[in-house]
């Protein structure tokens, strides 16, 4: 009966550490960090200076073997300072994608071919492009919207592949809402309400899109305008719960007052924002107040980050009613380029690394926010 009994007893036991282990390993398994999804090297962002004294935009981004150009203003002049940045890091002449968020000369100068010289779409070999659905321009062979559709065919004509924003969006034509660019790295093509719907903004019909990067998320939207911010913000959080916070933002509009809104800031809560524009230029307006970046975006992006990074900047003006005649075009903090690697972000500037708070320029042209106190 003993051993009958210890027998009886022992399995007993090991019906109890079976659980018990069993139940433990549940535990313990769903508590053990997941591996981590970056594993095709490292996410970089560069974002352009562009060698004048004129705002636009163009951003070089390069992760594992993809390379992707977004948007190459501001100036005609601008393309030979893109080429030769982008010719460091892309060995095999080819850019997987063109992305082209708008038609404003700003944005597109420099991928056309001039008399003078190669753009980019004549320079590089172009797998996509992924352009805006809807312009106010009009396409005359001597307008520059109509030079860019010209060298944008030749080089669909020459075997790439174009897409509108909106047939990513609806995943359309053989075009995807979601683009893999490297193994768990994806470019994300955002709503927007001016894809479909006739606006006399310009800057509205901007492709929106966000790189995801597992849990880290980077804001592009283009000269996105307040309306469309507005729309962009409800449409997600009508439909997915609102849009993730972001690690970065590309300040809308070279960061005018009318883009940048709290909103937006709200719903994304970044923890970087770089704005692409040539500081205290009176390009666009005389009023000091306005002129990019405004007071008005540095007073909303203040409750959420100081971590502010501008390209380039201007002083010395010769004559203050010609702004053309500005004396002094120099860096602020030079190209800026983002780097993400398992998640760990690192900022490096060609010029410096100062946030824009810190800046000369800022203590003298700019009030301080008290967040930034």
């Amino acid at each position: 009966m003993k051993v009958k009994f210890s027998a009886i007893a022992l399995s007993f036991v090991m019906i109890i550490l079976g659980f018990v282990g069993g139940f433990a390993y549940n535990i313990f398994a769903y508590n053990v960090p997941q591996t981590d999804v970056y594993v095709s090297g490292d996410l970089s962002i560069h974002f352009l200076e562009l060698g004048n004294k004129y705002c636009g935009d163009s951003i070089f981004i390069q992760c594992g073997e993809t390379d992707i150009l977004v948007d190459a203003g501001s100036e005609n002049s601008s393309a030979s300072a893109i080429i030769n940045y982008v010719d460091q890091f892309v060995d095999d002449n080819t850019l997987e994608y063109v992305f082209v968020t708008h038609a404003d000369t700003d944005h597109i100068a420099a991928l056309y071919s001039t008399g003078e010289r190669e753009g980019i779409f004549e320079h590089y070999q172009v797998e996509t492009i992924i352009d805006f659905p809807l312009t106010n321009k009009e396409n005359k062979s001597t307008t520059n919207y109509g030079k860019y559709i010209k060298y944008r065919d030749l080089e669909v004509q020459a075997g790439a592949v174009r897409y509108s924003a909106l047939e990513c969006f609806n995943n359309e034509k053989g075009a995807k809402r979601n683009i893999e660019i490297s193994s768990g790295v994806e470019i994300e093509i955002l709503y927007n309400y001016y894809y479909e719907k006739p606006t006399s903004d310009e800057n509205n019909y901007s492709v929106c899109f966000m790189i995801n990067q597992g849990d880290n998320h980077f804001l592009f939207t283009g000269d996105l305008e307040k309306s469309g911010e507005e729309k962009l913000v409800k449409y997600y959080d009508d439909n997915f719960g609102g849009l993730p916070k972001c690690v970065l933002y590309k300040a809308g509009h070279h960061g005018s007052k009318t883009s940048s809104t709290l909103d937006l800031l709200q719903a994304i809560d970044p923890d970087y924002v770089v704005v692409c524009c040539c500081a205290g230029s009176s390009q666009h307006t005389d009023n000091k107040e306005n002129q990019f970046p405004t007071q008005t975006m540095i007073n909303n992006i203040a409750p959420y980050t100081d971590q502010v990074y501008i390209t380039t900047v201007v002083d010395n003006y010769v004559d203050k009613d010609d702004w053309s005649s500005q004396g002094t075009v120099k860096s602020m903090n030079g190209t800026i380029v983002f780097t993400s690697n398992k998640g760990n972000i690192t900022v490096d500037c060609s010029n410096n690394n100062l946030i824009l708070k810190e800046t000369e320029w800022f203590k003298a042209n700019r009030i301080m926010p008290d967040a930034w106190k």
